[in-house]
């Protein structure tokens, strides 16, 4: 047996259970008072490795090949690795890339020949700009070096907002190799694009409807540099967390706000007013114009009319004079007393009697005799 030149016999490697020399590693009992033996341990562990070894020591040359055997097999099962859920396995051999590997059990050569770098490409990091935080999501305090930036109209706006990363599982190899310090990185290159988008827009539009395409335009200019860099980060969200004027001017700022709200509120009213009045405005116009315009063609027809009924009154003139004249005459009386009430007044005189006052009713032209009873009355 490996162990029979051990003292005490029996009870496994360590000596009898529960004797004297029993117990554990280091021969002690129960108590475990008594230091370990370094000169006996080594003197055990030789006579272990002795008594496996073939003739009973090291001195063969299969012994020593035996042994080199057994240390190499077991340098070569320390490669064998294992890659987690939303790990990806950057493999090396001498500090070259040679590949990815995917999740599971995986092997690739031990150090120092080969080396195994296991990035998390499923975890969203996130990067406070312009404030720092604590344990929890509570903002502490603001960075005034990083929070305060210049706009396009030389004011001063006090920013905070956060970057959101992962690692690009397509090139985690470029995040492994490129990037020693990720979070410095890409903090420096979000507040960088920060301040370029911020300067080139007005506080009122800042403070207002623009904050969603300034955290787009941010994101998209922050992904563009770190792929430049062949980072193999993908930003995932710029989020704006607070956006207000430096603490010292925010009063004057809420009142300039609250004139300017005022403003547009008056200017919207008198759109409303304008875009109500002036389509009425026109409507009387067109309406007046049109009106014109009728009155303009009745008003020639007419004219065109009577001229041309005057020229054939005219030219019957031409022809028979007399006639024309004795015509229109009647014609005119026609017209002049075909609605007047009439009597007729003898004023010959020469009638005696009653009617010596020369006034007599010769026939009442009326309709009906509805003055039957006039009498003596002429006019």
């Amino acid at each position: 047996m490996p162990w029979s030149n051990q003292s005490g016999g029996g009870g496994g490697p360590w000596g009898r259970p529960g004797g004297g020399n029993g117990g554990g590693p280091w021969g002690g009992g129960g108590g475990g008072k008594t230091p370990p033996d370094l000169e006996d341990l080594l003197r055990r562990g030789q006579d272990r490795l002795r008594g496996v070894m073939p003739g009973g020591g090291f001195g063969g040359g299969k012994g020593i090949l035996v042994a080199a055997g057994l240390v190499l097999g077991a340098w070569l099962l320390t490669g064998f690795y294992i890659v987690k859920p939303n790990e990806v396995g950057i493999n090396t051999i001498f500090g070259r890339y040679t590949g990815q590997s995917g999740e599971g059990l995986r092997y690739n050569f031990p150090y120092p020949i080969g080396s195994v770098q296991k990035p998390n490409v499923g975890v969203v990091n996130s990067i406070p700009i312009g404030y720092v935080t604590g344990g929890g999501s509570a903002r502490q305090r603001d960075v005034a070096e990083e929070s305060l930036m210049l706009t396009a109209d030389e004011n001063i706006v006090d920013l905070d907002f956060e970057v959101q990363w992962r690692v690009n599982p397509l090139k985690a190899e470029d995040y492994v190799f490129n990037l020693a310090n990720p979070d410095g990185t890409i903090k420096a290159i979000a507040e960088s694009a920060m301040r370029e988008v911020i300067g080139r827009r007005n506080i009122q539009a800042i403070l207002t409807n623009e904050q969603s395409s300034i955290a787009q335009e941010v994101k998209e200019i922050v992904q563009a540099a770190l792929d430049e860099y062949g980072a193999g980060v993908r930003i995932e969200v710029v989020q704006l967390t607070s956006v207000n004027p430096p603490p010292e001017v925010r009063p004057a700022f809420i009142d300039v706000n609250a004139a300017q709200q005022y403003a547009q509120q008056v200017r919207n009213e008198a759109e409303t007013y304008l875009s109500r009045v002036v389509p009425e405005a026109r409507g009387n116009a067109s309406k007046v114009v049109q009106g014109a315009e009728a009155y303009a063609s009745q008003a020639t027809a007419e004219a065109t009319g009577q001229a041309a009924r005057f020229k054939q009154v005219y030219e019957s003139y031409k022809a028979a004079p007399e006639i024309s004249r004795e015509r229109m005459f009647l014609e005119t009386m026609e017209k002049v007393l075909g609605s007047v009430h009439k009597t007729i007044i003898d004023q010959s005189g020469g009638v005696s009697g009653a009617n010596a006052a020369g006034v007599l009713p010769v026939l009442p032209l009326t309709d009906g005799g509805r003055n039957q009873t006039t009498g003596g009355q002429g006019r």
